[in-house]
């Protein structure tokens, strides 16, 4: 069964059966969350993957082994990481970072594409709720991707739940900071007119959200988004390159080695050592790093002052993003006084230097509330929103959820076409961040002319995203090629063909479609009309019959 059937079974029973479980996935680039819904507490729980030792987060970490003579395996998660120095050549971290390209990872004689390692990750996610339930039955579940994720990194990741097994269970897709902001509604009291910034800041991203409480009763709350920002390869992992580098002056001051004369285990443990020091320096003022594998051996201390320092352009940068989200609202420019709350989300969030920064933004400490569990919000709250397409929070019977939850979500890039005019290239914009995804879908009429046949029996589409309004043709990212063939003979001038996009709100895909309109009477439309489901790395030809 497809999770829609699951949903009418569920409606019908009137209550979810023990064996099926509703999930949300945190699929992060440093760590990933799986989590359930508790129907008997009505409420979701994260799912231990560490049988019983309280370790929930699972490293998004892949390793192969395959020595010679013997069987080839996958280790994924925490053994995978804690192991990177003795398989460093053959341990894939951040994969997440990746997903979108057609970037190949080369692992002995085969290669892999982002997606399939992140289905990886997913099946071992998926196996801890089979561990938990051998008799599970995965009903639906929600996979949260980041506010920057282009249309090729969602198509990406809805392949690798795909490769995971997940096709038909696959509810939709959910951009990270409104799930935290979900997981957050259903612990607090929200009030009516408040404007809350989610400040999303895990491994690999940067995720600013600003939601407005457009209405807020004893049976109704309405959420709508109102900006969103930050950045795609802007998080911890960052962090971690700034220490590294650091760890490695450190190792040439005392030693006289550098990075080139180090073997690739010693690096490896290098990458751990830079991590473990970002880690330490949340809790404590200063941390010795210890350099074990250097002749001689020795001891730098570090402190977080100095590490502040070191990563003082990075702090300033997203000092930056969090003014543009404010300035960049959908409603119109925001002051930092008109922000209510400011909840900090992932894993990454607990260094003081981002409190510090954002109390320096908004002149009061009050403002700014740190999660209970920053790691775990984002699969929270995408099983809450599991939940609510499933049917069951919103269900009669479920006594503890009587508050309906209306959640308007928005489109959150530029969707366009690329607009040649012979000496120069402009970005037509068809659908505008900010549009609620119920109303994102836009038609624009244009008109073909030309000097030759082929000019006007063909139409050449180049699909664009504008992650950042400022950004110029040159940096929108690419959804697809769509090349039209065999469209009527006609003058020119004489062809009128209606090209429709649209954002699909299950996933946040871009489709479309192309109609001849003909033109007037004199040209009647020819009855060509076909949708397009455009792909980065395929073009896609629709042919009529000329």
């Amino acid at each position: 069964m497809n999770w829609e059937e699951y949903k009418k079974q569920i409606e019908e029973q009137k209550d979810l059966p023990e064996e099926w479980y509703i999930l949300g996935i945190d699929l992060g680039t440093t760590n990933s969350v799986i989590s359930y819904w508790d129907n008997n507490n009505k409420k979701p729980e994260p799912i231990d993957i560490s049988n019983g030792f309280g370790k929930i987060p699972l490293p998004s970490v892949a390793q192969y082994r395959g020595e010679e003579g013997d069987e080839e395996e996958w280790v994924i998660g925490e053994e995978a990481y804690r192991s990177m120095k003795i398989y460093p050549e053959t341990t894939i971290r951040s994969i997440k970072r990746k997903m979108g390209t057609n970037e190949k990872i080369q692992i002995e004689d085969k290669e892999y594409l982002p997606e399939e390692i992140s289905a990886m990750i997913l099946k071992e996610l998926i196996s801890h709720c089979k561990n938990m339930n051998p008799n599970a039955e995965i009903a639906g579940c929600v996979v949260s991707v980041p506010y920057d994720f282009d249309d090729g990194a969602k198509k990406a990741t809805m392949r690798a739940c795909e490769l995971a097994g997940l096709k038909d269970k696959l509810i939709c897709l959910i951009e990270e900071p409104k799930a935290a902001a979900l997981a957050y509604n259903f612990r607090h009291q929200l009030s009516k007119d408040e404007k809350i910034m989610v400040f999303d800041f895990g491994g690999g991203t940067l995720d600013i959200t600003l939601f407005h409480v457009v209405e807020k009763d004893d049976c109704r709350i309405k959420l709508q988004v109102i900006s969103e920002g930050g950045e795609a390869r802007h998080g911890g992992d960052n962090i971690d390159e700034v220490l590294l580098k650091q760890c490695y002056l450190y190792i040439e001051n005392k030693t006289g080695q550098n990075k080139d004369a180090m073997t690739p285990e010693n690096q490896a443990e290098l990458i751990m050592r830079a991590r473990e020091t970002k880690e330490r320096l949340s809790g404590v003022k200063s941390f010795r790093i210890p350099f074990t594998f250097c002749i001689p051996p020795f001891v730098e201390q570090i402190t977080r002052e100095q590490f502040e320092n070191l990563i003082h352009d990075f702090i300033e940068k997203t000092r930056k993003l969090v003014l543009k989200a404010l300035r960049e609202a959908y409603t119109g420019a925001l002051l930092p006084s008109d922000i209510d709350r400011v909840l900090l989300e992932g894993g990454s969030s607990t260094m003081p230097w981002i409190k510090d920064m954002l109390i320096g933004i908004f002149n009061e400490e009050n403002k700014i509330y740190t999660s209970e569990r920053p790691a775990l919000d984002i699969s929270l709250g995408a099983t809450y929103y599991a939940a609510m397409k499933m049917g069951v929070l919103t269900h009669p019977d479920l006594e503890a959820e009587k508050v309906e939850v209306e959640f308007e979500v928005t489109v959150p890039h530029d969707i366009g076409l690329e607009v040649d005019h012979g000496t120069r290239k402009s970005f037509f914009t068809m659908i505008r961040r900010g549009t609620p995804y119920s109303l994102a879908k836009k038609s624009h009429i244009f008109t073909l002319s030309g000097k030759t046949l082929e000019d006007m029996t063909t139409l050449e589409l180049r699909i664009l995203e504008r992650i950042d309004k400022e950004d110029t043709i040159e940096n929108c990212k690419l959804i697809g090629d769509v090349g039209i063939k065999g469209l009527p003979k006609r003058p020119s001038g004489k062809t009128k063909l209606q090209v429709t996009l649209a954002v699909e709100e299950e996933g946040g895909l871009v489709k479309g479609a192309v109609e001849d309109l003909g033109f007037g009477e004199e040209y009647p439309p020819s009855g060509f009309k076909q949708p397009f489901d455009p792909s980065r790395f395929n073009k896609t030809v629709l042919e009529g019959e000329e």
